[in-house]
């Protein structure tokens, strides 16, 4: 695997699923308890696709943004001073780029819902 790839991975800790699927697991649950099931099943599932796909993408544009913000400090503690920008492996323009990438797809994802709503 890449460098490059490894690095995104360990900065959106996507290799930690334990974040998105805290932000996911509220949205399911109100979605299942909202949605009248009398309707097609498969908008259901593309609501919960578009819910999941929401979580991973804000969770992993906000791990970013928290590594950006915490750099100093990410350096000073031993947890977290192995991570992408606080250990110089990755840069802070290339992070905001992603950044402005991720939060770009979640807005795609967004504009699928009804405005009304």
């Amino acid at each position: 695997m890449s460098k490059h790839i490894r690095n995104f991975i360990n900065v959106t800790r996507l290799n930690k699923p334990i974040g998105f699927l805290l932000l996911f697991w509220p949205c399911s649950w109100g979605l299942s308890l909202a949605f009248y099931f009398d309707k097609n099943f498969n908008t259901f599932i593309y609501f919960m696709i578009l819910f999941f796909l929401g979580s991973v993408l804000m969770r992993s544009a906000g791990c970013i943004v928290n590594d950006i913000i915490d750099e100093k400090i990410d350096k000073k503690v031993l947890r977290t001073k192995n991570r992408p920008i606080a250990s110089g492996a990755l840069n802070k323009k290339l992070a905001w780029f992603y950044v402005i990438i991720l939060c770009s797809l979640a807005l795609i994802v967004l504009i699928q819902f009804n405005f009304l709503t």
